[in-house]
């Protein structure tokens, strides 16, 4: 009986071993970079922010940092959508996290940006798959 329990022990750890490795396999597959706009309402310009998943990168007084985007299958009505957060660094003050949450760029008002300053929404999801 007790070679049942080895064999029991064993396949576990195989399996265990083959999930670990599709894990790190299909983490390093695809790489995807968020095109934000952003408004500065104050001097009427506009910009296109590039950020990648997890990067953080300043507009002005804001810290936007970009956790994940998604764009919709080619059969499916276009849409990008990205989660993000986003802090109000004002000087001599702390940090204020003004937004968290899912923007969609077929509907930016959804989930706006409440900023007297700035605005940002999303314009593209741009996915790039690793080779070898």
């Amino acid at each position: 009986m007790n070679h049942g329990h080895q064999i029991i022990r064993n396949k576990k750890k195989l399996l265990f071993f083959f999930i670990l490795i599709i894990l790190i396999f299909y983490s390093n597959i695809a790489d995807s970079t968020t095109v934000l706009g952003a408004l500065n309402k104050v001097s009427g310009k506009i910009s296109k922010i590039k950020v990648e998943d997890n990067n953080e990168i300043p507009f002005g007084t804001l810290k936007i940092i970009v956790r994940a985007c998604k764009k919709s299958l080619p059969e499916d009505p276009p849409e990008n959508s990205a989660y993000i957060e986003i802090w109000d660094k004002k000087i001599d003050k702390e940090e204020k996290k003004i937004f968290s949450g899912w923007m969609f760029s077929s509907s930016p008002s959804i989930s706006a940006v409440d900023h007297a300053v700035y605005d940002v929404w999303v314009i593209d999801c741009m996915i790039s798959y690793i080779e070898d």
